[in-house]
């Protein structure tokens, strides 16, 4: 069964965000695979009843192709409960509860990678309201970076997912939410979305 891996602090802004600083090597925790949802355009997405809101986090997410290459790439989210997580962390504890959860990993449609990430921009938008906007150029380390020094020593294999990271913006999301993040060329050319309503 394929795995979820997920790099984190990749954009300064958002580790100051967090209270944190710039990493300088690559860091990853993982996700279920069956905390996976790939919804289609405008549908609803359910949060777990133990949730009363899920932070946002758009991202980058790399679909591996045969000797851990990069096939496809994606637009994603990546929810947290940030309640949960900030508990865990001020007790020295792990916090898998507060990123596996159902529906935690969702993914956009998948498309054939550019030449060339730098330029590909992110964007997510929480009822109409700006919240996150970056583009890959702006991350401390690249996407193929992240992917060479995550092959130096897991058992990755064909179907990872690699979630890359979220810029500064982050925010909470409740039910009735209108969610929509995409990942565009740099001319504007969207190249995959996620459009949904939490429930």
């Amino acid at each position: 069964m394929p795995s979820i891996w997920c790099a984190l602090r990749t954009f300064a802004a958002h580790a100051r965000e967090m209270g944190g600083e710039p990493l300088s090597s690559p860091r990853f925790f993982l996700k279920p695979w069956a905390a996976l949802a790939q919804p289609p355009i405008g549908c609803e997405m359910v949060l777990p009843l133990h949730l009363n809101e899920a932070h946002h986090e758009v991202e980058l997410v790399l679909k591996l192709g045969q000797n851990a290459t990069l096939n496809e790439i994606a637009v994603g989210l990546d929810l947290t409960d940030r309640g949960t997580q900030e508990e865990a962390k001020n007790a020295g504890m792990p916090w898998t509860q507060s990123k596996g959860f159902a529906n935690s990993a969702i993914v956009g449609n998948f498309v054939e990678p550019p030449v060339g990430l730098a330029h590909i921009r992110l964007e997510l938008a929480v009822n109409g309201e700006p919240r996150q906007e970056a583009s890959i150029g702006d991350m401390s380390f690249t996407p193929l970076d992240l992917l060479s020094s995550l092959s130096q020593w897991a058992p990755l294999e064909e179907g990872d997912l690699l979630f890359c990271g979220t810029p500064s913006g982050i925010g909470p999301l409740a039910r009735g939410d209108h969610v929509q993040a995409r990942m565009l060329r740099e001319d504007g050319t969207v190249l995959s979305e996620l459009d949904l309503m939490l429930a």
